[in-house]
């Protein structure tokens, strides 16, 4: 029997039974294997999953001060020698677990699936600590090939140790069931301006003479400074924060979905994007370093360039204009998806690179 610790940066709920309104990765049911690992065929493994506890004051000097979840990590530190394998699913969690293992020369192989580029903040202090790190990390997944770039730049001592690993959704979790088109357009995100351009969008939208609505879907409102202090357009509304369900429901009966990103030099935004995909949905979306793995140009979708509303006004009104095209590009992603972004290949990708089963 092989014992693996999958440590997670989210918090993951014990249920009794599926729940549709939760991704797959956000819940532990009896019986069966955590998320991705339900794929892998083998019965002689044991996965334990340690997630995120959010502790008011706590996780508030780990978000501003610190960068790094310590306290999660600090858990993980008596407990390694225990299993035969260690997972983290974030270099916020798994970079000190990692230090721990070059300096006590721990022998249990430790996984990094870096999300956020080794380290939310790559600052030039911490980078001594990272590379001392990055001796006790047996294989590092990126999720998105721009960080390979600050690898060769910062760590080439990982890139030998590096894939990158396309994310997978459950596609079972995303199905139109053929619902009746909508005269709106969906914007998705409950982030701050951090993840989600929300300035560009209102600015983009301000300039269509159209009488489709654009829904927040995520968020109640807009607080001043997301949105450079601007007026808030007339056709703009907010639906609040939705369950999958409810969110699937709402974006498959949309005329398309924009989604306005800043660039970053991480992973991020992926997840609601295949989702968008998976629906079928035609989309807009930044030309950002998260997003050119997963869609192309004129083929899943349509790219804009960053902080720019008039190139993003413009992709509006051709979509607004052409449902046709809207249709062919939804249909196009949503066979991307299947082809090579499900839960199944992302599964049968870190197997095949750990070579432990």
């Amino acid at each position: 029997m092989k014992k693996i610790l999958m440590c997670v940066g989210w918090e993951v709920q014990s249920v009794k039974e599926d729940d549709q309104r939760k991704h797959p990765a956000d819940l532990l049911l009896p019986g069966q294997k955590y998320w991705f690992f339900k794929h892998w065929p083998e019965d002689n493994l044991q996965i334990e999953v340690m997630d995120y506890k959010k502790m008011p004051l706590l996780s508030l000097i780990e978000k501003k001060v610190l960068h790094f979840h310590l306290f999660q990590s600090l858990r993980v530190l008596p407990k390694m020698k225990k299993y035969d394998l260690l997972i983290f699913f974030h270099s916020q969690i798994g970079l000190i677990p990692a230090l721990f293992k070059s300096i006590f020369r721990i022998k249990t192989p430790l996984v990094l699936i870096d999300v956020e580029g080794l380290g939310r903040k790559n600052k030039w202090y911490v980078r001594p600590f990272i590379r001392k790190a990055i001796s006790g990390i047996d294989q590092l997944f990126y999720l998105a090939s721009i960080q390979k770039e600050d690898y060769q730049r910062y760590y080439p001592e990982i890139i030998s140790k590096s894939a990158f690993l396309p994310l997978g959704i459950d596609l079972t979790r995303f199905s139109s069931n053929g619902a009746k088109e909508e005269d709106y357009i969906v914007s998705i995100g409950y982030q701050s301006s951090d993840f989600r351009d929300w300035k560009t969008l209102l600015k983009a939208y301000a300039q269509l003479k159209t009488k489709t609505r654009l829904l927040i879907l995520g968020k109640e409102k807009f607080e001043p400074e997301e949105i450079g202090y601007e007026k808030v357009p007339e056709g703009v509304e907010f639906t609040g924060k939705k369950d999958l369900v409810t969110l699937n429901e709402i974006t498959s009966k949309a005329r398309f979905v924009v989604l306005p990103l800043p660039e970053r030099r991480h992973a991020f935004a992926q997840m609601t994007l295949l989702g968008c995909m998976a629906l079928g949905k035609g989309l807009i979306v930044s030309k950002v370093s998260s997003v050119t793995d997963y869609l192309k140009d004129k083929k899943e979708g349509i790219l804009f360039e960053p902080y720019n509303p008039e190139d993003l006004a413009e992709k509006m009104q051709i979509l607004l204009d052409n449902r046709e095209l809207v249709k062919k590009m939804g249909k196009k992603a949503q066979l991307t998806v299947r082809k090579r972004f499900s839960e199944p290949l992302m599964a049968e990708k870190i197997k095949e690179t750990l070579k432990i089963c």
